[in-house]
């Protein structure tokens, strides 16, 4: 049995909404709880939101450090909608459920779906979703997050991949120090946006690319991911420049050497 898990964020100057699948063959409930207590903070009382204020708050900082690792124990799903469709989110995030399970050959597997409170999916879209590729999916609407681990970690994916859209897009500039660690001078300043895409980037739904015969033996290309038939779903109603930006920053994936 797999478990998916979904959240997102809102960046309504930007005029997007990004939302994460975070998929696990186990519950990460007592994971994120662990994490919770090692960071000081108290299970189902205390949670990991991703606007949370980190500065003078080390537990936060903590347990955003330990929600952070369990991203390259998981599956990453995107899906991109624009702002002003919040009330499709829910719909718009089955179909990018829908995508997901075809593509990745897991549609005949139970899962249990879980998405985060204010979430609203039709009850028609429901029985649409579950009659057809979700015929193995057991949905969850409104769940706390403070009891469903989980989403705290579809949370901070979701805030991660929208600062990486928003890099993409021109909106921000922000550098960071590459730290200890990381293969890199650590007062080497880097972008925020490169350091979270290469923290998340062996965990998207992907697959290797088809091998080209132009370039044979192309040690680049064969490093090279399609996400964007396998974990990237795009809302048909995004414009065009965010259709684009989304497919440059997140449609391909490179797992050779960063370094």
């Amino acid at each position: 049995m797999g478990n998916f898990y979904f959240d997102e964020t809102v960046q309504a100057k930007a005029r997007f909404t990004i939302g994460a699948f975070i998929y696990s063959d186990s519950d990460l409930s007592s994971i994120v709880f662990s994490a919770l207590e090692r960071s000081g903070l108290t299970p189902t009382v205390d949670e990991f939101k991703s606007g949370a204020y980190m500065v003078n708050n080390p537990h936060q900082v903590r347990l955003r450090d330990h929600i952070s690792a369990l991203l390259s124990c998981v599956k990453v799903g995107v899906v991109v909608i624009p702002a002003d469709d919040r009330s499709t989110l829910g719909a718009e995030a089955l179909c990018g459920l829908e995508k997901i399970l075809r593509a990745n050959s897991l549609e005949k597997q139970h899962h249990k779906v879980f998405f985060d409170e204010g979430i609203y999916i039709s009850l028609a879209i429901q029985e649409s979703f579950l009659s057809s590729v979700g015929a193995c999916c057991e949905l969850y609407l409104s769940q706390n997050s403070k009891i469903v681990g989980g989403i705290q970690v579809a949370d901070l994916a979701a805030h991660s991949l929208g600062v990486m859209l928003l890099e993409q897009l021109g909106l921000i500039s922000k550098k960071v120090r590459a730290g200890e660690n990381s293969g890199y001078d650590p007062d080497l300043e880097i972008e925020l946006g490169f350091e979270l895409w290469a923290s998340l980037r062996y965990s998207f739904f992907m697959a290797s690319q088809p091998k080209s015969d132009s370039i044979p033996d192309d040690p680049v290309g064969e490093m090279i991911y399609d996400v964007e038939n396998f974990g990237l779903y795009i809302s048909p109603s995004c414009t065009e420049q965010l259709k684009k930006a989304a497919i440059e920053r997140f449609g391909k994936c490179y797992l050779g050497c960063i370094h």
